[in-house]
């Protein structure tokens, strides 16, 4: 079975406009860094009893601290086939904007150039752990590099180690699939696409699940078959109902194809897209709402999905019947 780990990823701009996030990821990076710099102020916390007598053992532990590479991921857990997880998504991808990355980490755990000294899960609890000279090596890393406080189990945490924090270079194969935030904005989904294009990479959507409180992924296809069933000249004006027939129907693949579509139509176009042809005559043969019947009004909410004016045509209201 592949063991999976998730990476969530702001995607912050600079002051220049460069997503730092984006460029690591197209380039094969990941950065790695010191354990001193990472979200949890108790990162490293322990006890150690006669600290002052062991100090032949306790000043290079402190030291390897100071200098170590923490790469920090959220492992797959039961049942999870994809990440779902709203709190990862709200804390480490920037409430939505950024996204996340799927590793397979039996190939990420030996395709980093860089030589990972510990691989290790993290255990959560309620107290510091307490180190002592009895212990190992490998126990007082593991004590000091993994344990937190319970609070912080949601993270379900798997790290990788180094002896140095920074950049660390991987092979493509090592990533499996990349997932794009509910509010991820179109030009930086296409940025990481382009890309990614011809690595092997899946790419999938987050989208939010009817009324519940659920979150779905939906595999991308980059398909942008379409049919126009019906224009409309108008002296200043032409009106479009086009027949979307992509499965991608979350807001930024919309927003992708009406772009990538007002390159084919007249300068002045107003857009309506549908996904079933039952609602072409409902919107053609126009009627207030009052005079619709129930059908009428249920069948124009479900299918009309999208509608763009050609006096803001980078504006693409999704679903518009279903506010």
């Amino acid at each position: 079975m592949t063991r999976i780990g998730y990476k969530y990823r702001a995607n912050l701009a600079d002051e220049n406009g460069n997503c730092r996030d984006t460029d690591s990821l197209i380039k094969g990076e990941l950065y790695a860094p010191k354990m001193k710099d990472l979200n949890d102020p108790f990162e490293g916390s322990v006890e150690l009893p006669n600290a002052y007598s062991e100090d032949y053992w306790v000043t290079p532990l402190l030291r390897q601290s100071y200098s170590a590479g923490v790469y920090s991921m959220s492992k797959q857990k039961e049942g999870e086939n994809f990440p779902c997880n709203e709190l990862l998504w709200a804390h480490y991808a920037n409430s939505h904007k950024g996204f996340c990355i799927e590793y397979d980490l039996d190939k990420l755990d030996t395709c980093i150039t860089s030589i990972i000294d510990y691989r290790i899960d993290v255990e959560y609890q309620e107290n510091k752990p307490t180190i002592s000279s009895d212990d190992s090596i490998e126990i007082k890393i593991k004590k000091a590099f993994s344990t937190k406080s319970l609070a912080w189990d949601y993270e379900n945490e798997y790290r990788l180690i180094f002896s140095s924090y920074g950049l660390k270079q991987i092979a493509f194969e090592a990533i499996r699939a990349i997932y794009f935030g509910l509010n991820m904005p179109l030009a930086e989904r296409n940025a990481i696409v382009n890309g990614l294009k011809d690595k092997g990479i899946e790419f999938y959507q987050i989208e939010r699940v009817g009324k519940d409180y659920k979150l779905s992924a939906s595999k991308l296809l980059f398909d942008y078959t379409h049919e126009i069933v019906n224009i409309e000249e108008l002296p200043t004006v032409t009106n479009y109902i086009i027949w979307y027939k992509s499965p991608n129907k979350d807001k930024s693949s919309i927003e992708d194809f009406v772009q990538r579509v007002r390159k084919d139509l007249s300068p002045n176009s107003n857009i309506t897209l549908i996904d079933d042809m039952s609602v072409l005559p409902i919107l053609v043969n126009y009627k207030l709402r009052p005079a619709m019947t129930k059908e009428e009004i249920e069948t124009q909410a479900k299918h009309w999905i999208g509608y763009s004016t050609f006096d803001a045509p980078e504006s693409v209201g999704i679903y518009p019947e279903r506010i």
